[in-house]
């Protein structure tokens, strides 16, 4: 997909009155559904693979990664969001397994709507770590969160992972916690390589103005970057 042709797309995207959910690579429709990443992706890195590939391999389902152009903690900074479709779509090209989504709504449980109607039929299932599963059992982006999450689990399964700022003991505490406990049935809790879970975008960002950032991010994003000069 050409750079204007992005725009275009995330323009109506975000014209749009409701949840919705657009699909950016050309690739067939899922075998039998996706496991999503949420992301800001600015940029996407080795780590984000990393949680793909666990996702993937926990549900056995095709691994989306899905760009939230809204976000429940922070605002846009960094690459603009064109440029980050444009680095999900260098990825997927050396990674064509890898469906590039883009996502109108913040939470979860809304991301989780638009998918169930985009992709009808299909299983969607998430994969977070720990950083976003905290947030996503934060009463404070609900009106209800008992209700709303007894519906997202029951049409979805969850993937958690370790990050660097929690170890996997911390991970098991919060599954195991009265809040979350409910749920556990649908939480798959699997463990990220220790130098996937160091990684992080801001690190990423950091390296590149010494373009060091080879090590944070796959060939194809690392030339990305490179080319349209971005995090300078």
């Amino acid at each position: 997909m050409e750079h204007q042709a992005v725009v275009a797309a995330l323009h109506e995207l975000d014209a749009a009155h409701a949840p919705a959910v657009a699909r950016f690579d050309d690739g067939p429709p899922p075998a039998d559904g996706f496991v999503v990443l949420p992301s800001a992706f600015n940029p996407p890195t080795r780590a984000h693979l990393g949680l793909l590939a666990v996702g993937s391999e926990a549900t056995g389902l095709q691994p989306a990664a899905m760009l939230t152009t809204r976000n429940v903690a922070k605002g846009i900074h960094g690459a603009s969001l064109p440029h980050r479709v444009g680095m999900l779509l260098a990825g997927h090209k050396a990674a064509p397994l890898i469906a590039v989504l883009v996502a109108n709504v913040a939470r979860f449980v809304d991301q989780a709507a638009a998918l169930r109607e985009t992709f009808t039929g299909s299983q969607i299932d998430f994969v977070a770590g720990y950083d976003t599963l905290v947030r996503i059992f934060d009463p404070g982006y609900y009106s209800n969160m008992d209700a709303e999450l007894r519906t997202f689990f029951a049409a979805h399964r969850l993937v958690a992972t370790n990050r660097a700022e929690a170890s996997m003991e911390e991970v098991d505490r919060l599954v195991t916690s009265a809040s979350v406990r409910p749920f556990a049935s649908r939480i798959i809790v699997r463990e990220l390589a220790p130098d996937m879970a160091a990684m992080s975008s801001t690190g990423a960002r950091q390296a590149a103005p010494a373009d060091a950032h080879d090590q944070h991010v796959p060939p194809a994003v690392a030339d990305y970057i490179r080319v349209n000069r971005l995090y300078r």
